[in-house]
């Protein structure tokens, strides 16, 4: 029997425990700073959110109707129910207002990849808050992916209003030129069209634009080239330096050539992925256009990171609890969960069996992936590995001696 459709996937077992420990820590992480818990509605109205998302996503859409006949599509975007929350439930005079959240997301894949669906954690933070609010939410998230033992974490940082002021400089088509080079990665082509600008005060900066990363040199590099228009790296710059100051240094690369969803994304922007491998763990910055285009003023900046992939890349960085099967037999239901409880208060995972006879205890411990069988009836706990026996008095003692 299968019942799940291609695309689509349970997850359980060791990722699923992953899964579950990462959103526990990304909660303690954002939740003591004012984030609170968010879960948005399975369906969106598709007359609300076509004219509120990127053009590139409206073929991706999972169209179905809701009960009630209305066209929808399946959740596509967390962030769009974070600001429909917002602005039907809050004031102006109530912000700031932050949010977190882990849920899955629904799209139509582009290929080679084959999931409609992914599990999303992020955070957004929706108010007046300045640079404030982008060095506030980018510390909050490097210092939360560095506390996990994965491979080491870099997040790019850019500001797509930079280049939109840079380009409005230029007569438009030369401008789209350029824009389309960037969003495609297409480097050898952006040379060629930027040698063919016409002259201009920021056409040295337009040349170098793709290999501006690196350091606060690179920044300071910007603000020569960009000559009349130097205040506009000054937020970047601003970001940066305070980042740097509270130890992410490290973790920064600048990119001031990084372009994305240019009619969603409105200042500051990064990426976040590994840093031996380059595969992307997520990204964000702020959307003050989509609190606009939703009938807010203000300004708003989120993330979201790829939940199961970052699953899949974590070590614990706790010691693993041993786990033991608990073999119940005829013992009395309460005597064997007050045991159970016993053990989990000294740091072990408990499974109890419940059923009086099975010809191979063993052997569906080990199955079971189980460090420890415990035989209530006999009164010994086993080490599956080396076969040693201890009798659950001398275990116990012996635990509570340490």
């Amino acid at each position: 029997m299968k019942l799940t459709p291609r695309g689509c996937k349970n997850i359980g077992g060791d990722v699923a425990l992953s899964v579950e420990e990462l959103r526990r820590d990304f909660m303690e992480a954002f939740v003591p700073y004012g984030y609170r818990p968010f879960w948005p509605s399975g369906l969106q109205l598709l007359e609300s959110i076509t004219d509120k998302i990127s053009p590139n996503l409206h073929n991706r859409f999972l169209v179905t109707n809701s009960f009630f006949g209305e066209p929808c599509a399946v959740r596509t975007d967390v962030t769009l129910g974070v600001v429909d929350y917002c602005a039907s439930h809050f004031e102006p005079h109530e912000r700031p207002l932050r949010l977190c959240y882990t849920e899955r997301i629904y799209r139509r894949p582009k290929s080679p990849d084959k999931n409609v669906e992914k599990l999303q954690m992020g955070a957004e933070l929706i108010g007046w808050e300045g640079e404030g609010a982008d060095v506030e939410l980018i510390s909050l998230l490097l210092s939360f992916l560095n506390g996990l033992n994965c491979p080491k974490i870099a997040l790019t940082l850019g500001d797509v209003s930079l280049i939109q002021r840079a380009i409005k400089s230029l007569p438009s088509p030369h401008g789209k030129v350029l824009l389309d080079c960037l969003e495609r990665g297409s480097l050898d082509e952006y040379a060629e069209a930027a040698k063919n600008l016409p002259p201009s005060p920021l056409s040295t900066f337009f040349e170098e634009l793709p290999w501006l990363k690196g350091n606060a040199e690179v920044l300071y590099r910007a603000s020569e080239l960009l000559d009349e228009m130097e205040e506009a790296i000054r937020p970047l710059k601003l970001i940066y330096s305070e980042l740097a100051k509270l130890g992410h240094e490290n973790s920064i690369v600048v990119d001031l050539s990084l372009v994305r969803e240019l009619d969603y994304y409105s200042g500051p922007i990064f990426d976040v992925y590994f840093e031996e491998t380059g595969v992307s763990v997520g990204g964000g910055g702020r959307y003050d256009r989509l609190l606009e285009a939703c009938g807010m003023l203000g300004q708003a900046v989120g993330f979201a990171l790829d939940l199961e992939r970052l699953a899949l890349s974590v070590n614990k960085k706790r010691g693993k609890a041993q786990k033991i099967l608990l073999w119940a037999q005829k013992n009395a239901p309460s005597y064997v969960l007050k045991c159970a409880e016993e053990l989990i208060l000294l740091g072990y995972s408990v499974e109890i069996l419940w059923r009086e006879k099975d010809p191979d205890i063993r052997e569906l411990a080990r199955i079971k992936g189980y460090d420890l069988l415990l035989d209530l009836n006999r009164g010994n706990i086993i080490e599956l590995s080396s076969g040693d026996e201890t009798f659950l008095d001398d275990f116990l003692g012996g635990e509570n001696d340490d």
